[in-house]
């Protein structure tokens, strides 16, 4: 019993030693991880602190057998330790190799062996304590890294420059692609640049295009107007149009003479509509004409009614009068004198249908122009066209049209002939102007 007692306190004392002790003190980092001599090294601080931590245990041991047993040597499993001046056997590894015979021999465990030799050549029998800068394997050697052979510090060395070299040409290159990049983008914009403004250069405005289109027209109605453009005044109007391009210019054709007849048989307007078939009522003594397909819409007292009221009407239209009330009512009756006559489509001979409607649309349009005013438009023609006595230039028709600002209006049914006549006489006189004094003249 006093003997587990013993060994219990013995135990708990030497614990209380090893907490106490100092810790080991830590190695030394080296970058390149710890050589067999490093480790070396190690073993013998381990060892030293080992024996350290025994000699105090041993210490504390005696201070208690002195305590309780009036002696510091009651150890029973170690009775020979003199505890005055302890031994311990040395603590062995298997880094530490036995002593060789001879002490120039290189072993592999020994800081002079190759690899790790801090002395000269492990071949050469020289003091091995003594560092030779020009050992292949000495770690201090510039040229030398004991894990990778000779010249591997350096080896090294030279790859993290290499790999500097080559990150910061990387970056330059990418700088270099980069502006090429914005030079490509650059150049790509330039051309699109010289694209646009091509397109631009290349294609007619809208001036451009209708003037072009203007030139066409007008050289189709000076050749192949369309009958229908020359009744209802188009052709005229768009040669008296070009016409006016060329004031106070006198051409070197030969005056082109209309007679008074075909004169007074164009209508002339300030709008749209001319008098008409009404122009002759002036005198109050005229008479329609009126179509053989009106006899189922129109009978001979309607007739009278209607021609009384067309005579006052035109005659104070050119006293510069009109009877507004009057107009209305002519027409009122006039259209309803159109819707009966489209009811009777299918009781009347189309030829006689077409001519009768005309008629009537044509009166409608006389109507129409008396209440704007535009009897006194015809009426100062028509003194234009007696004071000609017999006749007028063509060249005389339009520099009076164009100086009062008359257009010609549609013509009716018995001015057609006086209409194509007119159209071909100005279209001679238009192209003999441009030819001389156009934009193509030469």
């Amino acid at each position: 019993m006093r003997l587990s007692t013993q060994a219990l306190v013995a135990a708990g004392l030497f614990l209380l030693a090893l907490a106490y002790c100092p810790a080991p003190v830590s190695a030394q980092f080296y970058p390149y991880g710890p050589t067999p001599a490093m480790q070396y090294a190690r073993m013998q601080q381990a060892q030293a602190a080992w024996i350290q931590q025994q000699y105090m245990a041993n210490m504390q041991l005696q201070t208690y057998n002195q305590a309780y047993y009036g002696t510091p040597y009651p150890n029973l499993y170690y009775p020979n330790y003199n505890y005055a001046a302890p031994y311990y056997p040395a603590y062995t590894t298997p880094y530490v190799p036995p002593v060789a015979a001879n002490p120039y021999v290189a072993t592999p465990y020994v800081p002079s062996a190759p690899g790790y030799g801090v002395g000269s050549n492990p071949y050469a029998a020289v003091d091995p304590t003594v560092a030779n800068p020009y050992n292949p394997y000495n770690p201090y050697n510039p040229y030398n890294n004991p894990y990778y052979g000779a010249g591997s510090v350096l080896s090294g060395g030279a790859d993290l420059m290499r790999a500097y070299g080559q990150t910061v040409n990387t970056i330059e290159q990418a700088r270099i692609t980069r502006e090429l990049a914005q030079q490509a983008k650059l150049d790509t914009k330039k051309k699109r640049f010289d694209l646009e403004m091509y397109i631009k250069a290349n294609t007619p405005s809208y001036t451009e295009e209708q003037e072009k289109n203007a030139k066409l027209t007008l050289r189709r109605l000076q050749a192949n107007s369309l009958p229908g453009e020359i009744s209802n005044g188009k052709s005229l109007n768009y040669l008296l149009k070009d016409l006016a391009k060329f004031p106070g210019k006198k051409t070197a054709l030969e005056p082109i003479i209309l007679t008074e007849d075909t004169l007074s048989s164009l209508n002339v307007t300030k709008s749209i509509y001319g008098v008409g078939l009404l122009r002759d009522f002036r005198d109050g003594t005229s008479k329609l004409v009126f179509p053989g397909g009106l006899d189922e819409v129109l009978n001979p007292a309607a007739r009278q009614k209607l021609e009384k009221q067309l005579q006052v009407l035109v005659k104070e239209a050119y006293a510069n009068r009109i009877d507004q009330n009057l107009a209305k009512e002519v027409q009122g009756d006039l259209d309803r004198y159109r819707e009966e006559l489209v009811k009777k489509v299918n009781d009347i001979p189309t030829p006689q249908y077409l001519e009768a409607k005309r008629f009537l649309q044509e009166l409608a349009e006389g109507t129409r122009a008396l209440r704007q005013g535009e009897a006194l438009a015809q009426a100062k023609y028509q003194r234009w066209v007696e004071d000609g006595k017999g006749g007028r230039s063509v060249q005389e028709l339009a520099d009076f049209m164009i100086r009062e600002g008359y257009i010609f209006g549609p013509a009716t049914a018995i001015d057609e002939g006086a209409y194509r006549a007119a159209h071909a006489a100005m279209a001679a006189y238009d192209i003999a102007m441009n030819a001389q004094f156009g934009p193509d003249a030469q």
